[in-house]
C-alpha cells in the first residue's frame, strides 16, 4: 500500500506527519499481534519513507484507470520498504525524510545502492519518538554509529576491529537485524574486498 502526503512546496510538517503515522501504525500491528495466538494470524509490516518530487496522474487503457503518484520516488520508496527485509527492520526512512527533523531516535545504517538505481541513497532506520526513547535504545544507536564508521573506512585486513563491535553489540542488546547484516558484509569484505575506489556504499541485488 502507498500513502502519500502532497504539497506544492516542501514542507516540514508534512514529513513529520509521515514519521508520526509509520510509528502509529508499527504499534497498532503489534498490538493486534499480540492479541493473536498462531503465528499465521500475524502481520509482517515494513514500511519505508521517502519525499522528494512526484507526478499525479492516470494510468491504464481503454476503461481501466488509475489516478495516483508516479515518478522515481515512488519506484524509490519501494525500494526502501524493501529493504527493511534485508536488514530486519521494520521503519526505514531515507535522508531526505529525516532531514532536520528533531522529534524522533534515528539511526543512519549507511548509504545504499538499491537494485535498479544509479544514485546510493542514505538510509536510516526511524526507532521511535524521542520521549519515548529508553537508555539502552539510545546507547544501541550510538554503538552502532561508531561501529558503521569503522566498516566505512574500508580498511578490510584490519576489519577484525569491526567484526568484533558488532560482536559486542549484537550480544549486548541482542539480535539486531543490521549490525547481523554489517558482520556478515564485513566477513565477506575480507575475503573478497570490493572494488576500488571504496566509497562506503553498499549494493543491493534485490528488489
Amino acid at each position: 500500500m502507498l500513502a502519500g502526503w502532497v504539497t506544492e512546496k516542501p514542507d516540514l510538517s508534512l514529513k513529520n506527519r509521515a514519521c508520526q503515522a509509520a510509528l502509529d501504525i508499527a504499534k497498532a500491528v503489534d498490538q493486534f499481534n499480540k492479541s493473536q495466538s498462531s503465528n499465521e494470524d500475524r502481520l509482517p509490516t515494513r514500511i519505508g519513507l521517502h519525499s522528494g518530487e512526484l507526478l499525479l496522474g492516470a494510468i491504464g487503457a481503454m476503461d481501466h484507470y488509475e489516478y495516483g503518484p508516479l515518478g522515481d520516488i515512488v519506484n524509490t520508496v519501494q525500494r526502501i520498504e524493501r529493504l527493511n527485509k534485508q536488514l530486519h527492520t521494520r521503519i526505514l526512512a531515507s535522508e531526505e525524510v529525516i532531514d532536520q527533523l528533531d522529534g524522533f531516535l534515528t539511526r543512519e545504517l549507511g548509504r545504499f545502492l538499491l537494485k535498479g538505481k544509479i544514485e546510493s541513497i542514505s538510509i536510516y532506520e526511524l526507532v521511535c519518538r524521542k520521549e519515548e526513547a529508553n537508555d539502552q535504545q539510545r546507547i544501541k544507536c550510538m554503538t552502532f554509529t561508531e561501529v558503521l564508521g569503522l566498516f566505512r573506512k574500508g580498511h578490510w585486513k584490519e576489519a577484525e576491529e569491526a567484526i568484533e563491535r558488532f560482536q559486542e553489540s549484537i550480544k549486548r542488546f541482542g539480535e539486531d537485524g543490521p549490525s547481523l547484516f554489517f558482520l556478515d558484509l564485513c566477513k565477506k569484505y575480507i575475503n573478497k574486498p570490493p572494488r576500488e575506489p571504496w566509497d562506503g556504499v553498499v549494493p543491493i541485488k534485490e528488489k
